[in-house]
């Protein structure tokens, strides 16, 4: 475990919540690069035999072939899994179209494998490879509806962390960062490409998010070629022998002032002209978009993996914060306050007493819950992740467009999980609610899962390096809501109201995502709903509806919906076995297989629940 100081790391951290956004599903190629698993000898899984059969070694050849292709088509990717990279992603429609055809056969091969696997983890595997493969198909009709100029949307910071992940220390690796410098004007005239192809569709960015959109591409331009994130810092340089140092210099300036600057200049030239302006819908919603309802409803199922609709999601939403103020209003009692709920919260969001005095403080304040929940933690769980954990502070230059921070996965090059919290405007950002973070992002939560995953050589590659949202972060709601049980927050009413004001905060995404693109909602009415029902400042619900609203609908109901998920197969097998039920074992149940569509675990669940019954 560890705490990095406070200085930034120096590369560019590309959250998964960014990553994920680009699909909505675990599926190929570009979502794909969402994480990269460290090597090392996995748990195996229980249910896989050691002798394959004729259907597990064509399911095994079928996997090998996806995740060829995958690696194929993301550059990030193969960063993570240390592959040489000799071009940035092709973002053309015709290499989408090429790949939902691929999608589509490797569908029809499945279909011929499925019957005849005998071992549970091999019909596990393929259930949630058909469930990729059917979902990236049925998204072809919403290639174009996808935003890629919005902060949580854009592929832009993924391809400027490959390159400054790419060494420079000999000729070879110099003229291969060169080479891959110089794809950057193909790359941004391919976004152009799709921004007017989007245009000619009748498709614009969400006019209250024009702005950010066009600031977001200025702070891609380089200046005199040594600004901006494609840029060598000084650091880097330092890598780079001396009698080459100067010309690398040079070459990179030239690259980035005159042909990496005019293809960004001509893509913001092409959102901010008037023509474009005056198209933008003044609303915010995916029923702001053409056929923006059925979009909407695809994104609802694809996100959460569960067959439900944007109704009964916002139904659910109420209900939970309901549920949840109950219990708010219960610890706010036991901190002795006397006045109203309402009272309380603007005390709260307001009393300086409640907000860390540096980051060096949020980093502690960390690491204390993490080091607590270690105290406990193999009470509830049967295997531990290999690699170590730690916090470090986010990059600032990516602080402005995140509500709270980053998990980033271990790889070979940094064997450790990190959380990379948001250290700016501390003012806006209460200690309340660390504890309950500190369990989300690492012990019990995106660690636990995302290290165990990427170690067990026991999945295909593709499994081990694929994620689904509802799952990854259902699975951290859930851990912070554990150590209520685990009694993280005993003692601490104020630690355990900040937990339940963080899912608070995120069961009214419920509500207002599916209120904002579904129902209605203008964005005033998502805000006001926010701001009275959260401790969310107004900087962060400004960030946070313009998310939902007017760059990636639907993404953030993954989260509770994930989590109630998990709780709904908890219930259910603590019903079908009870006295027998077991909470470690469930655990390791979840987690054994790694990241799942909700409705491929629930059958797993199943499966696991006969198994117990006959031990």
């Amino acid at each position: 475990m560890s705490v990095d100081s406070d200085e930034p790391h120096p590369e560019v951290a590309v959250p998964h919540r960014i990553r994920n956004s680009l699909c909505g599903t675990a599926f190929l190629f570009v979502v794909l690069s969402t994480s990269a698993g460290c090597a090392g000898d996995g748990e195996a899984v229980p249910g896989r035999s050691s002798g394959e059969t004729s259907a597990t070694e064509r399911l095994g050849r079928l996997f090998d072939e996806v995740w060829q292709a995958s690696l194929e088509r993301s550059a990030y990717l193969r960063m993570r899994e240390g592959v040489p990279i000799e071009r940035l992603d092709d973002l053309s429609y015709e290499s989408h179209a090429a790949d939902v055809a691929r999608a589509q056969r490797w569908l029809e091969e499945l279909a011929e494998i499925e019957p005849a696997l005998a071992e549970h983890a091999d019909r596990i595997d393929a259930a949630a490879l058909r469930w990729d493969l059917e979902t990236a198909v049925a998204g072809d009709r919403w290639f174009w509806h996808q935003s890629v100029l919005t902060p949580y949307s854009t592929p832009v910071p993924m391809i400027a962390e490959v390159l400054r992940g790419r060494p420079l220390g000999d000729d070879a690796q110099r003229r291969q960062f060169l080479q891959l410098l110089s794809g950057l004007p193909e790359f941004f005239a391919q976004l152009e490409q799709r921004v007017r192809g989007q245009a000619e569709r009748g498709i614009h960015v969400w006019r209250p998010n024009h702005e950010t959109a066009l600031a977001l591409l200025r702070s891609f331009l380089s200046g005199d070629g040594s600004g901006g994130p494609f840029a060598l810092s000084e650091a880097r340089l330092e890598s780079v022998p001396e009698d080459g140092r100067q010309d690398l210099a040079e070459r990179v300036r030239g690259v980035l002032r005159d042909e990496v600057d005019p293809a960004i200049e001509s893509l913001i030239a092409f959102l901010d002209s008037e023509p474009y302006r005056q198209a933008t819908p003044e609303g915010v919603g995916a029923d702001e978009l053409p056929d923006g309802e059925a979009w909407y409803r695809y994104r609802v199922r694809a996100m959460t993996t569960v067959d439900t609709t944007p109704e009964a999601v916002h139904e659910r939403g109420l209900a939970l914060v309901a549920e949840m103020e109950a219990a708010m209003l219960e610890l706010q009692g036991q901190t002795g306050f006397e006045g109203s709920a309402q009272a309380f919260r603007d005390e709260l969001r307001t009393d300086p007493a409640y907000f860390p005095k540096s980051s060096d403080e949020v980093a502690e304040r960390l690491m204390a819950a993490a080091e607590d929940m270690e105290e406990v933690v193999d009470r509830y769980f049967v295997t531990r992740p290999r690699a170590e954990y730690g916090v470090r502070r986010l990059d600032p230059a990516l602080e402005g467009s995140q509500t709270y921070g980053i998990y980033r996965p271990p790889t070979p090059e940094d064997p450790v999980g990190r959380y990379h919290y948001n250290g700016s405007r501390l003012d806006e950002r209460s200690w309340l609610n660390l504890r309950g973070v500190s369990l989300h992002e690492l012990v019990p939560g995106h660690h636990f899962h995302i290290a165990r995953q990427s170690e067990n050589q026991d999945l295909p590659d593709y499994r081990r390096n694929s994620w689904h949202t509802a799952y990854t972060e259902g699975w951290g709601s859930y851990s912070s809501y554990l150590g209520l049980e685990a009694g993280i927050y005993d003692g601490d009413p104020l630690s355990a109201y900040g937990m339940y004001s963080l899912e608070v905060f995120l069961a009214t995404r419920l509500v207002v995502d599916t209120g904002m693109n579904a129902l209605g909602w203008t964005l005033e009415q998502g805000r006001e709903f926010m701001r009275q029902h959260t401790l969310e400042s107004p900087t962060q619900i400004a960030t946070e509806s313009l998310r939902y609203a007017a760059d990636m609908p639907g993404q953030a109901l993954a989260y509770q919906m994930g989590k109630l998920a998990i709780l709904d197969l908890r219930r259910h097998a603590e019903e079908q076995l009870g006295d027998r039920f077991d909470l470690r074992a469930f655990h390791e149940a979840l987690l054994e297989h790694g990241s799942l569509p909700m409705e491929v675990l629930r059958s797993h669940v199943d499966w696991w629940i006969e198994q117990q019954r006959q031990e």
